[in-house]
């Protein structure tokens, strides 16, 4: 694939790495556990990235007589020193443990006799038992605190397994009090690790240190060493490190994408698997491309991966493609054009579940570009041995599908699934493909005929579904197409089969077709078949009591004779309803619209009514351009953004119910940072050179490069590093700070002194300008004012050395006259000095 070029820096290669011997015979092990799981889903399997105990939930099975028995036996058997000598008889005993346990038993009263288990060199028989106290821990933290000694000695251990394994064991141990001293020296330790194993565990283990303890993660800026991690030879760890920051920097939008990460990432995406590469992609869409030159760059860098045969790397790609061209309108319909392809490969070779996602997201994209899959309309056709939820799927699709060319074909598919009335699931798809039938026949006018051709022959076929169906279809199409002469031809005959209508929606449907069209040209015998449904009108569903109600007006204005009484007693009856509020406001109101004027009252319900063109059914563009923006993800699935369907609630999956000890230790790790402010200042020095030599040996850059491995930030040849310049170096990404927060700092902070110097003609002096600019060389906005003379910034940024801010008032004129007040954390004149001619240049770049 073509290369995007950017440094002198090359990629380089990466061994492939096939899975451990450790990981084949831990997944066969609990798959043979599982598979004995009785007819209790477990909660998860360990192989599949997932907590192998749950809590015990109300559904779990209750802990029967002969259940205890059993685990009173294995404490018999755990106590005895004979047993627990034969490797073979304490790997059974384990295993028994473990089934339980998956099984949703209580076993914790096994937790004395496990932990004692601990120290073996079996490193399945050790895994079972930290997985065991894992689970466990939160009711025994006392017993707990005795394994820290043996993981932390196994994190020292000459196997990469089982320091790995040791280290995310022992950060899931949240409950302890005092976890974070042990786990933060294994962390940085693990961070070093020459093994890629270990070193991707560390990352994901200062997540669930930044869960126990953020302040910790915050002061060892663990953020900046995962960013320079990003440049790991090993892609998971490079994977590990981006969903690691993505997690830190939630409250900050996740993960910066800055150019040169990008274009790095891009370099090695022959080297990530499949599932790699979707992460990669996922965050390449928080890119934006300065041009559309790199716009094609890139595409035609993943044009190749289109042909994998694993969806969710398709539909990442189709993501990125169309985001990145939807500003250009030529470009985003061959886009379509060329993932047509890719997706209905996917769509024919892909299982059941990845076909309702691939069909999912396709019918975002017809919407979007229907005249790009019009003529693959057969692709979607039903296959018989499609699972229900396919089918319901494809007809979606079909309707956006059709047109005037493919209309009589598509018509007669449909009525053939129609005919499909085995079992419960074809009658579901009997009434699907009869609702798509009438939406094409909406959409398309020339389809009308056609439709309602169609239609009368369901109601021949004597079916109760499909005759039930029929009629709230048929009410569609007469709404938007009111043909007086297919009424009087067809109605009568339409009317010969309402007695088999059994769902209340079908009978409103009938029942609006009495009000409207019963007249005595039309059906002649509308008064009698109300009269039935009023004579039953209690028994009735509120909705159908309703539309009764409605069209009982209707026809007494159409035909008074017959309907005076009846509509007497059904007023009668529906304002005595007291069952359903609507159904009895709704009577009282057209009983006083009577007694009050009698032709004001015929204009209010008989009025001429316009054609519908549009139901209020249908989505709005708005709405379908919310669900295009979160493409490729579940709001897809549900078919509605994700504020409608995501709960942001306090807590994470998985946490145990003793977390007081957590909030106490917080409180104690901040009394001791106080205490010990001065010694932490030392090994705070201490540590960043330490990451400062991590750094040069992991940089990519050339030797005399003098840009620092966390710029990464794009910048054009022969301008130097963005961050780094006179001595003085800053974060690329800092810290946000709240304009309170601004103030304060503000306030108390030592004067950096003035600058005061004037723009070249040539300058771009505008405020967005300015922003973006010195955005690009980790000189933050806090506040602006957009227009006026002067235009008024509050900038802010953050030392890299000791994380102290510089704060900044700048004020520019029109006539290209800056003014600059400097403010410094700490007051240091030098360091303010430094900076001074670092934001210059940065001004400059204007």
């Amino acid at each position: 694939p073509p290369q995007l070029s950017l440094s002198t820096s090359t990629s380089t290669s990466t061994p492939v790495h096939f899975p451990s011997l450790h990981a084949l015979l831990h997944f066969v092990l609990l798959y043979f556990l599982v598979s004995f799981s009785s007819h209790q889903p477990t909660k998860a399997m360990a192989p599949f990235g997932i907590n192998l105990f749950s809590k015990t939930s109300p559904e779990a099975p209750k802990q029967s007589n002969a259940k205890k028995g059993e685990i009173n036996d294995l404490h018999k058997q755990l106590s005895d020193s004979a047993t627990l000598d034969n490797p073979i008889k304490r790997k059974e005993l384990l295993q028994k443990v473990i089934l339980y346990t998956t099984m949703g038993f209580d076993t914790s009263k096994l937790f004395n006799r496990i932990i004692m288990l601990v120290h073996t060199n079996d490193i399945i028989q050790k895994k079972m038992v930290y997985q065991y106290v894992t689970r466990y821990a939160g009711s025994n933290p006392d017993l707990a605190i005795l394994t820290i000694n043996t993981l932390s000695n196994d994190c020292r251990d000459d196997s990469p397994l089982i320091r790995g394994l040791a280290l995310r064991h022992l950060a899931s141990l949240r409950s302890i009090p005092k976890i974070s001293e042990h786990l933060l020296p294994l962390i940085k330790e693990g961070l070093n690790d020459p093994s890629s194993y270990v070193r991707k565990t560390a990352v994901l283990a200062i997540t669930k240190l930044n869960r126990i303890n953020p302040k910790i993660v915050e002061k060892e800026q663990f953020v900046d060493r995962l960013y320079a991690m990003i440049r790991d030879k090993d892609s998971q760890v490079v994977v590990n490190c981006i969903h690691a920051l993505n997690e830190l920097l939630k409250d900050q939008g996740g993960i910066k994408a800055p150019k040169k990460m990008i274009y790095f990432l891009l370099n090695r995406i022959t080297q990530y698997n499949e599932w790699q590469l979707g992460t990669i992609l996922e965050l390449l869409l928080k890119y934006q491309p300065k041009d559309n030159k790199e716009v094609f760059n890139i595409m035609n860098l993943l044009d190749d991966k289109l042909q994998l045969a694993n969806a969710h790397v398709v539909l990442s790609i189709t993501n990125v493609f169309l985001q990145f061209s939807e500003n250009m309108p030529k470009i985003h319909q061959k886009v379509y054009m060329r993932l047509k392809e890719p997706l209905l490969l996917i769509l024919a070779a892909e299982s059941s579940e990845m076909q309702f996602s691939v069909l999912k997201h396709l019918k975002i994209m017809i919407e979007r570009c229907p005249q790009v899959f019009q003529s693959n309309f057969g692709n979607f056709f039903l296959n018989r041995n499609d699972p229900t939820y396919i089918k319901l799927a494809k007809l979606d699709l079909l309707v956006l599908c059709a047109t005037t060319q493919n209309v009589k074909q598509l018509m007669e598919e449909l009525s053939y699934y129609v005919t499909l009335n085995n079992t419960d699931e074809d009658a579901s798809v009997s009434r699907m493909a009869i609702r798509t039938l009438g939406a094409v026949a909406v959409k398309i006018s020339a389809a009308t005929e056609v439709s309602l051709s169609h239609l009368l022959d369901f109601l021949e076929m004597g079916l109760v579904h499909v005759i039930s169906e029929t009629f709230i279809v048929l009410k569609d199409i007469l709404r938007k197409y009111n043909n007086p002469e297919f009424c009087s031809i067809y109605l009568p005959q339409i009317t010969k089969h309402w007695k088999l209508i059994d769902d209340h929606k079908s009978r409103v449907a009938f029942i609006w077709l009495l009000g409207e069209y019963g007249d005595s040209k039309y059906i002649k015998e509308a008064p009698y078949i109300l009269e039935i449904f009023i004579s039953k009108f209690q028994s009735f569903h509120h909705t159908v009591r309703l539309e009764i109600l409605s069209s009982a007006m209707k026809l007494f204005f159409k035909r008074p004779p017959e309907l005076q009484k009846m509509l007497g007693r059904l007023f009668e009856m529906a304002v005595a309803d007291a069952s359903h509020a609507d159904v009895h406001d709704k009577a009282l109101f057209y009983y006083r619209l009577l007694q009050k004027d009698v032709n004001i009252a015929r204009q209010v319900v008989g009025g001429a009514k316009s054609l519908i063109t549009e139901f209020a059914e249908e989505e709005s563009e708005e709405y379908k351009d919310r669900l295009f923006n979160e493409f490729n993800t579940l709001s897809i699935i549900y078919g509605k953004p994700s504020e409608m369907f995501i709960v942001d609630v306090d807590g994470i999956l998985g946490e145990t119910e003793n977390d007081e000890y957590v909030e106490e230790e917080e409180e104690e790790d901040l009394d001791e940072e106080e205490e010990d402010e001065e010694q932490d200042e030392d090994e705070s020095q201490q540590e960043q050179q330490q990451r400062k030599r991590d750094i040069g040996e992991l940089s990519m850059t050339s030797p005399n490069a003098s840009s620092s491995l966390l710029d990464f930030d794009d910048q054009e040849p022969g301008t130097g590093s963005s961050t780094t310049h006179s001595g003085v170096s800053v974060l690329p990404v800092p810290r946000i700070l709240q304009p309170q927060e601004f103030e304060s700092k503000w306030v108390q902070g030592g004067d950096g002194g003035k600058m005061s110097w004037k723009l070249s003609a040539s300058s771009s002096l505008n405020a967005e300008n300015v922003e973006s600019t010195l955005q690009q060389r980790g000189i933050t906005c806090v506040a602006s004012s957009a227009q006026g003379n002067p235009l008024t910034f509050y900038f802010y940024a953050q030392l890299k050395s000791t994380h102290e801010y510089i704060l900044i008032e700048v004020r520019a004129y029109q006539d290209g006259t800056v003014n600059a007040l400097l403010k410094h954390e700490k007051g240091d004149e030098q360091t303010a000095n430094k900076f001074k001619s670092y934001f210059f240049d940065s001004f400059e770049g204007l």
